[in-house]
Protein backbone atom coordinates (compact mmCIF):
# COMPACT_ATOMS: atom_id res chain seq x y z
CA UNK A 1 0.00 0.00 0.00
CA UNK A 2 1.31 3.44 -0.95
CA UNK A 3 2.39 5.47 2.04
CA UNK A 4 0.60 8.78 2.57
CA UNK A 5 2.97 11.77 2.54
CA UNK A 6 1.79 14.79 4.56
CA UNK A 7 1.25 18.02 2.62
CA UNK A 8 3.51 20.99 3.43
CA UNK A 9 1.85 23.48 5.76
CA UNK A 10 1.12 27.00 4.55
CA UNK A 11 -0.47 29.88 6.43
CA UNK A 12 -3.01 32.15 4.75
CA UNK A 13 -2.57 35.90 5.12
CA UNK A 14 -5.48 36.12 7.60
CA UNK A 15 -4.04 33.26 9.68
CA UNK A 16 -0.58 34.86 9.67
CA UNK A 17 -2.13 38.19 10.66
CA UNK A 18 -3.90 36.55 13.59
CA UNK A 19 -0.68 34.92 14.78
CA UNK A 20 1.22 38.20 14.49
CA UNK A 21 -1.52 40.29 16.07
CA UNK A 22 -1.73 42.62 13.06
CA UNK A 23 -4.21 43.24 10.24
CA UNK A 24 -4.35 41.26 7.00
CA UNK A 25 -3.42 44.44 5.13
CA UNK A 26 -0.25 44.73 7.19
CA UNK A 27 0.74 41.18 6.23
CA UNK A 28 0.07 41.96 2.56
CA UNK A 29 2.17 45.14 2.80
CA UNK A 30 5.08 43.17 4.28
CA UNK A 31 4.78 40.72 1.41
CA UNK A 32 4.53 43.40 -1.29
CA UNK A 33 7.55 45.19 0.22
CA UNK A 34 9.42 41.84 -0.06
CA UNK A 35 10.07 41.78 3.67
CA UNK A 36 8.08 38.61 4.28
CA UNK A 37 8.65 35.66 1.89
CA UNK A 38 5.49 34.14 0.46
CA UNK A 39 4.01 31.96 -2.25
CA UNK A 40 1.19 33.10 -4.49
CA UNK A 41 -1.46 30.71 -5.70
CA UNK A 42 -3.02 30.76 -9.16
CA UNK A 43 -6.00 32.52 -7.59
CA UNK A 44 -3.81 35.35 -6.29
CA UNK A 45 -3.85 34.38 -2.61
CA UNK A 46 -0.71 34.71 -0.50
CA UNK A 47 0.56 31.69 1.42
CA UNK A 48 3.35 31.79 3.97
CA UNK A 49 5.58 29.06 5.36
CA UNK A 50 5.51 28.93 9.19
CA UNK A 51 9.31 29.01 9.45
CA UNK A 52 9.47 32.11 7.21
CA UNK A 53 6.95 33.89 9.46
CA UNK A 54 8.92 32.96 12.58
CA UNK A 55 12.17 34.23 11.04
CA UNK A 56 10.48 37.50 10.11
CA UNK A 57 8.94 37.96 13.54
CA UNK A 58 12.18 37.24 15.38
CA UNK A 59 14.06 39.57 13.04
CA UNK A 60 11.63 42.35 13.99
CA UNK A 61 11.65 41.62 17.74
CA UNK A 62 8.06 40.34 17.69
CA UNK A 63 6.68 37.81 20.13
CA UNK A 64 6.37 34.36 18.53
CA UNK A 65 3.36 32.52 20.01
CA UNK A 66 3.88 28.88 21.02
CA UNK A 67 1.08 27.85 18.63
CA UNK A 68 3.14 29.12 15.68
CA UNK A 69 6.22 27.27 16.93
CA UNK A 70 4.10 24.08 17.05
CA UNK A 71 2.84 24.61 13.49
CA UNK A 72 6.40 25.16 12.25
CA UNK A 73 7.63 22.04 14.05
CA UNK A 74 4.84 19.98 12.46
CA UNK A 75 5.70 21.37 9.02
CA UNK A 76 9.39 20.55 9.45
CA UNK A 77 8.48 17.01 10.53
CA UNK A 78 6.25 16.62 7.47
CA UNK A 79 9.01 17.77 5.14
CA UNK A 80 11.54 15.44 6.78
CA UNK A 81 9.14 12.54 6.32
CA UNK A 82 8.71 13.43 2.67
CA UNK A 83 12.49 13.56 2.19
CA UNK A 84 13.13 10.32 4.09
CA UNK A 85 10.46 8.46 2.11
CA UNK A 86 11.58 9.42 -1.40
CA UNK A 87 11.27 6.18 -3.39
CA UNK A 88 13.88 5.66 -6.08
CA UNK A 89 12.43 2.23 -6.88
CA UNK A 90 9.38 3.80 -8.52
CA UNK A 91 9.47 4.98 -12.12
CA UNK A 92 11.16 8.39 -11.91
CA UNK A 93 9.37 11.52 -13.06
CA UNK A 94 10.31 15.08 -14.00
CA UNK A 95 8.69 18.19 -12.56
CA UNK A 96 8.25 21.22 -14.86
CA UNK A 97 7.73 24.50 -12.96
CA UNK A 98 6.69 27.50 -15.06
CA UNK A 99 3.87 30.06 -14.79
CA UNK A 100 3.49 30.13 -18.60
CA UNK A 101 1.25 27.25 -19.78
CA UNK A 102 2.65 27.51 -23.31
CA UNK A 103 6.19 27.06 -22.01
CA UNK A 104 5.10 24.08 -19.93
CA UNK A 105 3.55 22.49 -23.03
CA UNK A 106 6.71 23.18 -25.05
CA UNK A 107 8.93 21.66 -22.36
CA UNK A 108 6.63 18.64 -22.18
CA UNK A 109 7.00 18.10 -25.93
CA UNK A 110 10.77 18.48 -25.72
CA UNK A 111 11.08 15.90 -22.94
CA UNK A 112 8.59 13.42 -24.39
CA UNK A 113 11.38 11.24 -25.93
CA UNK A 114 12.57 10.42 -22.40
CA UNK A 115 9.37 8.36 -21.94
CA UNK A 116 9.05 9.38 -18.29
CA UNK A 117 6.03 10.78 -16.42
CA UNK A 118 6.04 14.60 -16.58
CA UNK A 119 4.45 16.59 -13.76
CA UNK A 120 3.66 20.31 -13.85
CA UNK A 121 3.47 23.22 -11.41
CA UNK A 122 2.84 26.87 -12.16
CA UNK A 123 4.55 28.37 -9.10
CA UNK A 124 6.84 27.54 -6.21
CA UNK A 125 3.97 26.68 -3.90
CA UNK A 126 2.66 24.02 -6.28
CA UNK A 127 6.19 22.77 -6.92
CA UNK A 128 6.84 22.11 -3.22
CA UNK A 129 3.45 20.42 -2.91
CA UNK A 130 4.19 18.17 -5.91
CA UNK A 131 7.61 17.27 -4.53
CA UNK A 132 6.10 16.32 -1.20
CA UNK A 133 3.33 14.20 -2.71
CA UNK A 134 5.36 12.57 -5.51
CA UNK A 135 8.41 11.01 -3.92
CA UNK A 136 9.75 9.67 -7.23
CA UNK A 137 10.53 13.06 -8.82
CA UNK A 138 14.11 12.78 -10.02
CA UNK A 139 14.64 16.14 -11.75
CA UNK A 140 13.14 19.65 -11.66
CA UNK A 141 12.96 22.12 -14.57
CA UNK A 142 12.42 25.52 -12.94
CA UNK A 143 11.57 28.88 -14.53
CA UNK A 144 13.44 31.80 -12.97
CA UNK A 145 10.95 34.63 -13.50
CA UNK A 146 7.56 33.82 -11.97
CA UNK A 147 4.94 36.05 -10.30
CA UNK A 148 4.38 35.77 -6.56
CA UNK A 149 7.60 33.94 -5.80
CA UNK A 150 10.56 34.11 -8.20
CA UNK A 151 12.39 30.97 -9.21
CA UNK A 152 15.45 31.70 -7.10
CA UNK A 153 13.32 31.74 -3.93
CA UNK A 154 11.53 28.56 -5.02
CA UNK A 155 14.94 27.00 -5.66
CA UNK A 156 16.07 27.80 -2.11
CA UNK A 157 13.01 26.03 -0.73
CA UNK A 158 13.57 23.01 -2.98
CA UNK A 159 17.25 22.79 -2.08
CA UNK A 160 16.44 23.20 1.62
CA UNK A 161 14.08 20.24 1.72
CA UNK A 162 15.52 18.11 -1.12
CA UNK A 163 19.27 18.88 -1.07
CA UNK A 164 20.41 16.30 -3.65
CA UNK A 165 17.58 16.73 -6.18
CA UNK A 166 18.95 18.05 -9.51
CA UNK A 167 17.42 21.39 -10.58
CA UNK A 168 17.79 22.93 -14.04
CA UNK A 169 16.85 26.62 -14.15
CA UNK A 170 15.51 28.11 -17.40
CA UNK A 171 15.48 31.89 -17.88
CA UNK A 172 14.98 34.61 -20.46
CA UNK A 173 17.74 36.64 -18.81
CA UNK A 174 21.34 36.57 -19.94
CA UNK A 175 23.58 33.95 -18.36
CA UNK A 176 25.45 36.66 -16.43
CA UNK A 177 22.23 38.13 -15.02
CA UNK A 178 20.88 34.73 -14.08
CA UNK A 179 24.08 33.59 -12.39
CA UNK A 180 24.19 36.81 -10.36
CA UNK A 181 20.78 36.00 -8.86
CA UNK A 182 22.06 32.86 -7.14
CA UNK A 183 24.57 32.88 -4.31
CA UNK A 184 24.86 29.57 -2.44
CA UNK A 185 23.42 27.11 -3.07
CA UNK A 186 23.45 27.30 -6.87
CA UNK A 187 21.30 25.32 -9.33
CA UNK A 188 22.85 22.37 -11.11
CA UNK A 189 22.48 24.06 -14.50
CA UNK A 190 21.15 27.32 -15.97
CA UNK A 191 19.78 27.35 -19.53
CA UNK A 192 18.82 30.60 -21.25
CA UNK A 193 15.65 31.00 -23.33
CA UNK A 194 14.87 30.51 -26.09
CA UNK A 195 16.76 27.26 -25.64
CA UNK A 196 17.56 24.67 -28.25
CA UNK A 197 15.32 21.64 -27.59
CA UNK A 198 18.24 19.25 -27.94
CA UNK A 199 20.18 21.26 -25.35
CA UNK A 200 17.51 20.78 -22.67
CA UNK A 201 16.81 17.18 -23.68
CA UNK A 202 20.51 16.33 -23.60
CA UNK A 203 21.02 17.98 -20.21
CA UNK A 204 18.07 16.10 -18.71
CA UNK A 205 19.32 12.84 -20.14
CA UNK A 206 22.77 13.42 -18.66
CA UNK A 207 21.45 14.14 -15.15
CA UNK A 208 19.13 11.14 -15.27
CA UNK A 209 21.98 8.94 -16.46
CA UNK A 210 24.11 10.12 -13.53
CA UNK A 211 21.29 8.95 -11.27
CA UNK A 212 21.32 5.54 -12.94
CA UNK A 213 18.00 6.16 -14.71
Amino acid sequence: MQQSIPEPIFLSAPKAANLCGVSRNTICCWIRDERLPSYRTAGGKYLIRPTDLITFMKGNDMFVPPSLEEIAAEDEANQKQGTDNRETSQEPSILIVDDDPEMRRLTTRVLKPLSLPLLEAENGYEALSQLTKHTNIALVILDLIMPGQPGDEAFKEIRKHFPVLPVIVCTGQSMEEAEAVFQDPKPDLIITKPYQPNHLLGACSAYLEDLGI
